[in-house]
């Protein structure tokens, strides 16, 4: 859901992104001019060294708008009472002179100037206008991209050709009498193109780019809550959302990678950003889909998971991306992420930073307490310290807290604002997101219910500890237990609030990744069910066999092929002591879809926790002694009425 529309943007709007960044801090300013001097990013961490300007507007004869712009302390009072012919006459061979200019560099805008690995055919270049967002759409001079195994190259080609195209972008040579351009990959070319045209973007801003196994959102919206308290206009592209500092938006187009995140990053820089954080995706890593990008700082979060073929880590493709001078903030507590970033920087000449949750790392979070979901700890970083607390994930991402404090030490902050700025983010949707109803008396006589979106064994896992861990501190309920008739007193049992997991796999997950869920799904909960998301219930068969070969005791498991009443079953079975766990399920496509798929979920289990409650309620108040049954005076008087109960 768009919260602006890029098309209507006021006057107003778009005077104050240009102003934005006059409240830039002056450690920025000097990090820009040390990791890329001679650049030509818009001076927004500082006073400008240029004279004052004044913009007068005033309407031609034509009834259009003429504005100029001329310096106030030159101007003379002749200038002043210029005459009205002379200044249209001046605008006038403005506006030709731009017309010109602009119809010059769009009739001679080649492809060899863009692109440096490119081979041609029919042709020794390509001259076009722009790149058409598809055949059918495509104008003349455009250049059409053909894209292997996704378009039919015989109606790709008569569309080009009905549509005079100036050439086409391909991986191979088609049969088609039109230039072409042979790259490797068109995807990466299109970015190649695109960083070009805008004059390299990533080139005038602070690009932070977060990878690993678990954890990255969270990191990227605390970095961003950090520098935000510089004050600093901060852009960011994640899987919950992206802004450009400016406008922020959750809509239906992912900005992951390629000529996608370079227009991302173009549009904070006419937004006024100084930094931008990216959230980075391991399989495109892998892909080189990033290429085209320098980043000044990368940070690490979760584990590295590694890989069963001979490919390079993600991680390593990442700290590829760093250009001199940049920062590489690991955890401490990882010995190959920690190996691997010693040999970049040794190699690379950039900075090592290293975090950590208890341990000797370069900036650490000393737990003091954990206790009602809040954390409370001590920020540390050589001599200094600072107390903190915060409620996101109910406690538990202390590692992603440290890594965002990092990356606050290294913009040169003080450490009690990056306390302050860290306690803001209180909670992220379908991060170990705590699912309330909102009334104190229905959430007490229900499971508590945590909600986590999942989609690697390293999150299963982290969420099965979190879960695990809130659950430990969380005291034993003692049951009135009735000894045998010979005994004369009642004992009292202590149960265990126990850990109910309902997991929903995708078609997306591999025979391994299946495996290790079975593995999880037997050794940390106590109850487990697994289930799928709606789109996958024809493969849930297949999928259910793989989870249940990295399981010993299979009989342990529930299957239950529809998401909804797999949650309904675990949360009515389960104890107002107990805890629900529903992770996956949720369509992550987009941010918008993601959104929305968190919000059906969360809405079948409240309703199950007000069913819950309407029916104790129910119980609470029996039917009068005129309701009920007559006793039975028959001959079976002496014998219990046995119901055998099935659970359904």
């Amino acid at each position: 859901m768009k919260l602006d529309s890029r098309e209507q943007r006021s006057t107003t709007t778009i005077h104050s992104r240009q102003q934005g960044g006059d409240e830039m801090r002056h450690a920025i300013d000097q990090w820009l001019s040390q990791t890329k001097p001679g650049g030509t990013f818009r001076s927004s961490f500082g006073s400008s060294t240029l004279p004052p300007h004044e913009a007068v507007k005033w309407n031609d004869p034509s009834g259009s708008n003429v504005q100029t712009v001329r310096r106030v302390d030159q101007t003379t009072a002749s200038e002043q009472l210029q005459s009205r012919a002379t200044k249209l006459a001046r605008a006038d061979k403005a506006r030709t002179n731009q017309r010109a200019e602009a119809k010059r560099d769009a009739s001679t805008t080649r492809l060899s100037g863009l692109l440096e690995k490119v081979r041609f055919f029919s042709g020794s270049d390509i001259e076009f206008t722009s790149i058409a967002k598809s055949p059918e759409t495509c104008e003349p001079g455009q250049l059409v991209v053909y894209r292997l195994g996704n378009d039919c190259p015989v109606e790709l080609i008569s569309q080009a050709l009905a549509r005079g195209a100036a050439g086409i972008l391909t991986e191979q040579i088609l049969p088609a009498p039109i230039p072409q351009a042979i790259v490797a990959d068109t995807d990466r070319a299109l970015a190649e193109i695109r960083s070009k045209q805008t004059d390299r973007p990533d080139q005038k801003l602070i690009t932070i780019g977060v990878v690993g196994s678990a954890g990255k959102t969270v990191t990227a919206f605390l970095t961003a809550s950090v520098l935000r308290d510089i004050p600093c206009r901060v852009a960011y592209q994640t899987d919950l959302g992206s802004s450009d500092s400016v406008v922020t938006e959750a809509g239906t187009a992912k900005v992951t990678n390629g000529a996608s995140l370079i227009d991302a990053l173009s549009d904070a820089v006419d937004a006024g950003a100084a930094v931008s954080i990216t959230e980075m995706d391991s399989a495109q890593l892998r892909l080189g889909a990033y290429d085209q990008i320098e980043l000044d700082i990368v940070v690490v979060t979760g584990r590295d998971a590694g890989s069963n073929d001979f490919g390079p880590s993600p991680i390593e493709c990442a700290f590829e991306l760093v250009g001199q001078g940049g920062v590489l903030i690991v955890p401490e507590s990882n010995q190959r992420i920690l190996s691997a970033a010693h040999a970049a920087a040794q190699t690379q000449n950039i900075e090592l930073v290293t975090y950590g949750v208890d341990n000797a790392a370069d900036v650490s979070i000393r737990t003091i307490s954990q206790e009602d979901g809040t954390l409370t700890a001590m920020l540390r970083h050589e001599s200094r310290a600072a107390v903190m607390e915060s409620f996101l994930g109910r406690g538990h991402f202390a590692e992603c807290l440290a890594a965002a404090a990092a990356v606050g030490v290294v913009t040169e902050n003080p450490l009690p604002q990056i306390a302050e700025s860290l306690c803001k983010l209180r909670e992220l949707p379908g991060r170990f997101e705590a699912i309330t109803t909102g009334d104190w008396e229905t959430d007490q006589n229900n499971p508590a219910v945590r909600l986590d979106i999942g989609g690697s064994p390293e999150r299963v896992k982290f969420a099965l500890q979190a879960a695990r861990c809130e659950l430990l501190q969380t005291p034993a309920s003692s049951i009135p237990m009735t000894l045998p008739m010979h005994a004369s007193s009642q004992a009292n049992a202590t149960k265990r609030p126990q850990l109910w997991c309902v997991l929903a796999v995708s078609e997306n997950d591999d025979a391994d990744t299946l495996m290790q869920y079975g593995h999880l799904l037997e050794s940390m909960p106590d109850h487990c069910v697994l289930t799928c998301a709606e789109k996958d219930k024809p493969k849930f068969l297949s999928m259910s066999h793989g989870v249940l070969d990295g399981i010993q005791n299979v009989a342990a498991m529930r299957l239950v092929a529809d998401p909804n009443r797999a949650i309904q079953w675990a949360h009515t079975e389960a104890s107002s002591d107990d805890m629900v766990l529903v992770i996956g399920g949720v369509d992550r496509s987009h941010p918008d879809s993601e959104r929305r798929s968190l919000d059906a979920v969360t809405q079948v289990i409240t309703a199950c926790a007000e069913e819950r409650q309407q029916a104790r309620q129910a119980n609470a108040h029996p039917a009068s002694t005129n309701d009920l049954p007559a006793p039975n005076n028959g001959s079976d008087s002496g014998q219990p009425n046995l119901k055998l109960f099935d659970g359904n």
